[in-house]
This record gives structure tokens, C-alpha cells and sequence, in this order.
């Protein structure tokens, strides 16, 4: 009941295990998916950093098993996790039948960040979703404000950061990157924040929680990430229909007038035209090329080698695998949104809101590339938040006491 007694509108003068492992946990996650894609590390040492970010994780799954009450699988998740074990076995095949030293490195990860994060990560983050959520914020937070900092010494001192100070909707001086070596993985991360921020104001309240948004929401426009920015918008749209379907539906209607309204004037008609040019039909022809060379080998991939590219993680895994294990992995990831849909039905505001993330990761995967098996960000938050939707906490409702959706009949979702 541990959740239940701390997850409170009022915060405990002290936290418990489980609420210190998640708040680590949600840190530890943003900095895993950092490390392979900041400028400040080489490539390589970034990824044997994510990858050793693992072990703590495992560690405080560890000494906090005491504390988490019982969690497990819903039935109605077990065939899920069952395609996800008929993946693993399809990557094993492949690499025996195709000797591709580039599946290796997945035959490995796959396992590893499914055992770290299904079975040690996500009964902490549901029995102390707020203290994950807070840690998580909290990072992407400190990042926005750097990238912030680094955009006022670009404009006042000799500095030069990477993509800094680039357009921003068409407007120039304006972008941040942080330390990312990109701005659309900064993008990402405060897309990622921001609903989690959003979701902790409506269920507490509170001005941090608000302040918070303010801060994470300013990152995302300034990264000028169009495609995080639509993937917030769209779960937002989800979190509020779930909440109250007028709501969400008059939240779409005011984002589709705002963004229709934007568009109509002279810059965002140039961006329309840059996003088209450089964006859209770009990435229709990468999908393309990668479908027709994956047709040539249509059982075995092409392994996770080549040069092909194709922003598009449904493509990928298709091109990578072939259509038989990529299929196999596709359903998986539309199983588990299947569950989250299932148990968000019960009214329970976490579920609610681990659905809405699921929403954002499927529209990011249409436009990035990553694998649940992968160390970048969005690979990391793919399992956690996958690992989520397939348990269930079996002794407290995880949504806050003080929130009036959490007094909704049968709020806990435990019913499959």
C-alpha cells in the first residue's frame, strides 16, 4: 500500500524506497538516453554508458522488492509478451541464417532492457508513478533551462553550440539543442515531459507541477521539433478524451484552428513549404526505398547494417528483420497499446495517462527511428512504458487520492 499511503496531494517528510527508486529511475532514464546523442561524449562511450545504466537500474529494483506489494501480468497481456519472446527467438534465427554480426548487439540488449525494465523498472514506477514522473521532469527540466543558457551566451558571447540558435518556426535565433547533439532528441524528451507534467497539474493541482509545464512546454517549442510537438498534441488529445470527450475534443478543435491559423500566415506558409520539401516528401521517399529493398528479402532483412534511410521505426524494423520477425515485433508494440486501451477503459487516471504515452511514442515512431532493444531515448521509454501497460499493481490504486477522477467506480484497473 505504499503508493496509496505517499502519493498524496501533501508530500511525506520522508520517502520511501520505492518513491526514491523511482525518482533515480526516471533520472537515471533520461541520462541513458543522453549519453549516446550529446556532443559532449564520443558515440561509443555514450552507448556503454546507456548500456551500464542497466545495473543501477536492477539495483534498486532489488532493494526495493520489499516495498512494492504484489505486480504482475494481466492476462490479457500474457499473448503479448509471448510475441515478444517469438521476436527475441526470430532475432536468434535470423542471425544464425544470416551470420549478421549487426543483430548481435539487439539479441543481447533486447532481453536485457525487457528484464530491467518490465520486471525491475515498471512495479516501481506503478507503485510511485508521481515520484517516477518527478524524477523524470525534473531532468528534462534542468536540460531545457542549459539549452535555454546556451542560447543567451550564443547571442551575447563568441560560443558556438551545435544547432543552437537555429529557426524556429520559420523564425531565426530562437532554436535550443541543449547538449544533444540534435534538437529533435531534446524535442522528444520535453514532448515527453510535458504530458507528464500536464497530467501531474491535473491530478494534484499543484503550481510546481504547473511551473514545471511552463518550463518543459517552452523547451519543446523552442527545439522547433514539429513531430514532438504533434506527438504531444495527439496524446493530450487521447488524455483529455479519456478524461472528458468534450474536453478533448475541444482541445483538438482549438490546436487544429491555432496551428490552421499559423500556417495561414506568411511564415508559417514558409515553414509549411520547408516541412513539405524537407520533411514529408523526403522521408515517403525513404520509406519507400525501404520497403522495395526489403521486399527483395522479404524472410531475412537486411540486417541492421546498411545505409538505408528510412525514419520511419515500423519501416525499420521491416527492413531490418524482414516482414515475417518485424511483423511479429509490430504486433507486440499493438498489443501492448491494446492492454493500455483495455485498462484505461476502467477510469483509472494512470492508466489514462500510460495510454496518452503510448499514443505519443507510436506517432514519434512514425517519423524516428528506434527499437525496444535500442539505447537512444525514445528505446528506453518504449520499454518502460510497453513493461507498464502489460502489469498491474494488485494491492493500491496508483492514481492520487485527491485527484476527483481517482473517486470513478473500479478506478484501479485491475480487472482483465
Amino acid at each position: 500500500m505504499d503508493s496509496q499511503q505517499t502519493d498524496t496531494g501533501s508530500d511525506p517528510p520522508l520517502m520511501s524506497t520505492a518513491e526514491r527508486s523511482a525518482v533515480y529511475i526516471g533520472v537515471a532514464i533520461v541520462f541513458a538516453g543522453l549519453a549516446p546523442t550529446t556532443w559532449l561524449l564520443e558515440p561509443t562511450i555514450g552507448y556503454l554508458i546507456s548500456a551500464g545504466m542497466v545495473l543501477p537500474i536492477c539495483y534498486l529494483g532489488v532493494i526495493s522488492i520489499t516495498s512494492r506489494g504484489r505486480v504482475g501480468v494481466s492476462r490479457s497481456a500474457t499473448p503479448v509478451l509471448g510475441l515478444f519472446v517469438a521476436y527475441w527467438i526470430g532475432l536468434v534465427l535470423q542471425f544464425i541464417l544470416t551470420g549478421s554480426v549487426s543483430i548481435v548487439p539487439y539479441i543481447v540488449l533486447t532481453p536485457t532492457l525487457v528484464v530491467a525494465l518490465f520486471f525491475f523498472a515498471a512495479p516501481i514506477i506503478i507503485k510511485a508513478p508521481r515520484s517516477f514522473l518527478r524524477g523524470f521532469v525534473g531532468a528534462v527540466g534542468a536540460l531545457t533551462v542549459l539549452g535555454i543558457v546556451l542560447l543567451i551566451l550564443e547571442h551575447t558571447t563568441s560560443a558556438s553550440f551545435p544547432w543552437t540558435g537555429n529557426n524556429v518556426f520559420g523564425l531565426p535565433g530562437y532554436r535550443i539543442a541543449s547538449i544533444y547533439a540534435n534538437p529533435n532528441a531534446l524535442g522528444f524528451v520535453t514532448a515527453v515531459a510535458s504530458l507528464s507534467a500536464l497530467w501531474g497539474v491535473l491530478e494534484t493541482r499543484r503550481p510546481t507541477w504547473g511551473m514545471a509545464f511552463v518550463v518543459v512546454f517552452v523547451g519543446l517549442v523552442l527545439t522547433d521539433a514539429t513531430m514532438a510537438l504533434a506527438a504531444f498534441l495527439a496524446a493530450t488529445v487521447t488524455l483529455f478524451v479519456l478524461r472528458a470527450p468534450a474536453l478533448g475534443v475541444g482541445f483538438a478543435v482549438l490546436s487544429t484552428v491555432a496551428a490552421v491559423g499559423f500556417l495561414l500566415t506568411e511564415v508559417g506558409l514558409s515553414y509549411l513549404t520547408l516541412i513539405v520539401e524537407r520533411g514529408g516528401s523526403e522521408r515517403l521517399e525513404f520509406w519507400q526505398v525501404a520497403l522495395a529493398h526489403a521486399a527483395e528479402t522479404p524472410l531475412v532483412g537486411a540486417g541492421f547494417d546498411h545505409e538505408l534511410q528510412t525514419h520511419n521505426s515500423f519501416v525499420a524494423i521491416v527492413l531490418n528483420l524482414g516482414y515475417l520477425v518485424g511483423g511479429v515485433y509490430i504486433l507486440a508494440i499493438l498489443g501492448a497499446v491494446g492492454v493500455a486501451w483495455r485498462k484505461a477503459r476502467t477510469g483509472s487516471p494512470w492508466n489514462e495517462f500510460v495510454l496518452s504515452m503510448l499514443v505519443l511514442l507510436m506517432f514519434q515512431m512514425l517519423t524516428e527511428s528506434f527499437t525496444l532493444g535500442g539505447l537512444s531515448t525514445e528505446s528506453w521509454l518504449l520499454a518502460t512504458f510497453v513493461g507498464v501497460s502489460l502489469l498491474y499493481s494488485a494491492d493500491s490504486d496508483v492514481s492520487f487520492p485527491d485527484s476527483l477522477h481517482s473517486r470513478r467506480p473500479n478506478s484501479t484497473g485491475l480487472k482483465q
